[in-house]
C-alpha cells in the first residue's frame, strides 16, 4: 500500500455528484467548484460552464444536451441548498430558479417532467415553453436582403403539477421512466407507483426492510428494487406487479449503489459499496439446462450432506458474472478541510475535536457518489442492439478520486458469460481524444 504523501497537493476539484442524462448519451459531474458534461462513451467533456457564483453543486442533472439543473453545496456552496437553478448550456445562462425552503435531497428529469425530492415529498414540475421576447428592431428597406433572426423557444419546468409524501427519503431514492414516477412509501418496504399522466397511484411491498434503490427498465415494463439489507434483489412486472424473480447479490450485508436494466431486458446489473459489480440474467433458462442444474445441485446436497431444507440461500439465483470496479481510497475528509479542529477547554487549555463530515445530498454519511451505473444505449457504436450478443456498461465514481469505467458483457466460447474491463479515464485530469 503506498502510504507516501503528496508533495504538492492536488488542485483538482472534487466530484460531489455523479448522474447520466436520461438519454444515457452524457454524464454530468457536480464538482466543489462548478459542474462539468461529459460523453458517456469517451468520457471528453461537453460543457464546462462558468456559474453566475463561484462555488460547489451537490446536485446534478442533465436533461439533454441543452438543459440541466443543478442544487449548491459542498464546503461553499454555489447557491442555497433549498434553490434549484435551471439552466440552458445553449445561451449560457440560468433560465429560472425555484426556492423549496428546505434542502433538496435529489432531483430526476426526463422529457417530460422535472422531479425534486425533498425529505418527506416530492414536488412534480411540468415544462412549458416561453416565447422569447425578440428585441426591436429598426424598420427596414424592401431591398434589404439582410436574414430574418429567429429566436428558439426555452423549455423551462413552470408548472407545478402535483406534490406527493413519501416516507423519510433522506437517500433520495426515486425513479423515474416516462409518465411513471416510482418512490418510498410511507410504510417500510414498500414503494409507491404514481402515474403522473393520470390515475390513481398504487403501493406495493417489495421488502421488509427500507428500500435502498430502484430502477425501471427503459420501456417502462419492468422494476428492480433493492433493500437497506443489500443481499437480495427483485425483480417486478409494473402492470400486475407480481415478483418475477430474486437474485442474490451475496449473504452479509451491503449498500447497494446503483441498479440498472439494460435495454433489451436481459441483463440486471448492481454495484455495491464491496466494490463489486455483479450482472444477473434475467431471461429464464432453457428448461433442459435448468434441469441439469438442479439435477447437479441434488448431486451437490448429497455429497456434502446437506439438508434438503436449509435455507433459501444456498438454491437463490446468483449472478452469472461478476468484477470488480474502483472504489478509491478517498479519505474521510475528502470535500476538502483539516480532519481536526482546535478548540478551547473549560479550564482554559487547547484541545483538539474531530471536525464531523460534511453529509451531501443523498448521502447524510457524506461518503462520496462511486458505483453510478449505466448500460450504452441502443444505437451506441461498437454495441450490438440486441442483448443476446451481450451489453456495454459504465461506471462513473466521484469524490476526490474520481473515474469513468468501460465494461464489456461478452459470450465465451463454453457458452458462458465474461465481463471484461476495457479501460479507465480519471475524468478531471487532462484528456486525450482516442
Amino acid at each position: 500500500m503506498n502510504t507516501r504523501q503528496a508533495i504538492q497537493p492536488t488542485n483538482l476539484p472534487a466530484v460531489l455528484a455523479v448522474s447520466f442524462s436520461c438519454s444515457r448519451n452524457r454524464f454530468i459531474a457536480g464538482l466543489s467548484a462548478g459542474l462539468r458534461c461529459f460523453r458517456i462513451d469517451n468520457c471528453l467533456i461537453t460543457y464546462d460552464p462558468v456559474l453566475p457564483k463561484a462555488g460547489g453543486v451537490a446536485i446534478a442533472v442533465a436533461l439533454d444536451d441543452r438543459y440541466l439543473a443543478f442544487v449548491g453545496g459542498g464546503r461553499s456552496p454555489a447557491e442555497k441548498p433549498s434553490v434549484l437553478v435551471y439552466w440552458d448550456a445553449l445561451l449560457g445562462h440560468e433560465v429560472t430558479r425555484f426556492d423549496l425552503h428546505e434542502p433538496v435531497l435529489g432531483v430526476r428529469a426526463n422529457e417530460k417532467y422535472l422531479i425534486v425530492l425533498l425529505a418527506q415529498r416530492v414536488v412534480v414540475f411540468q415544462y412549458q415553453e416561453v416565447h422569447p421576447e425578440a428585441p426591436p428592431t429598426p424598420p427596414r428597406d424592401d431591398n434589404d436582403n439582410e436574414p430574418t433572426i429567429t429566436h428558439d423557444n426555452t423549455v423551462v419546468p413552470n408548472i407545478v403539477k402535483a406534490v406527493y409524501s413519501t416516507a423519510e427519503n433522506t437517500k433520495a431514492i426515486a425513479a423515474l421512466q416516462g409518465d411513471l414516477l416510482v418512490v418510498p412509501a410511507q410504510t417500510t418496504g414498500q414503494v409507491q407507483l404514481i402515474p403522473l399522466r393520470g390515475g390513481s397511484k398504487r403501493v406495493h411491498r417489495a421488502h421488509q426492510s427500507a428500500i435502498r434503490c430502484i430502477t425501471i427498465s427503459d420501456d417502462g415494463t419492468l422494476l428492480a428494487t433493492a433493500s437497506e439489507q443489500g443481499t437480495l434483489i427483485r425483480l417486478f412486472d409494473l402492470r400486475s406487479l407480481d415478483c418475477l424473480g430474486e437474485y442474490r447479490r451475496g449473504s452479509d450485508h451491503a449498500v447497494i449503489f446503483n441498479l440498472a436494466i439494460s435495454p433489451g431486458n436481459r441483463w440486471l446489473a448492481a454495484t455495491s459499496d464491496k466494490g463489486t459489480l455483479h450482472i444477473f440474467d434475467l431471461r429464464p433458462p432453457d428448461p433442459a439446462i435448468l434441469a441439469a442444474a438442479q439435477e447437479k445441485a441434488a448431486r451437490e446436497r448429497q455429497q456434502q450432506h446437506r439438508n434438503p431444507f436449509a435455507p433459501r440461500i444456498l438454491s437463490d439465483v446468483r449472478s452469472i458474472v461478476s468484477t470488480p470496479f474502483y472504489l478509491g481510497n478517498d479519505p474521510p475528509h475528502w470535500q476538502g478541510g483539516p480532519a481536526y479542529a482546535w478548540t478551547m477547554a473549560p479550564n482554559g487549555t487547547r484541545k483538539k475535536v474531530h471536525r464531523p463530515v460534511e453529509p451531501i445530498p443523498g448521502n447524510p454519511s457524506g461518503r462520496p457518489p462511486k458505483g453510478v451505473l449505466a448500460f450504452a444505449p441502443k444505437g451506441t457504436k461498437g454495441v450490438s442492439d440486441t442483448d443476446d450478443e451481450g451489453a456495454r456498461l459504465y461506471i462513473v465514481g466521484g469524490g476526490s478520486e474520481a473515474r469513468w469505467e468501460l465494461f464489456d458483457l461478452l459470450p465465451t466460447e463454453d457458452g458462458n458469460w465474461a465481463l471484461i474491463t476495457r479501460g479507465f479515464r480519471r475524468y478531471l485530469t487532462r484528456q486525450f481524444v482516442d
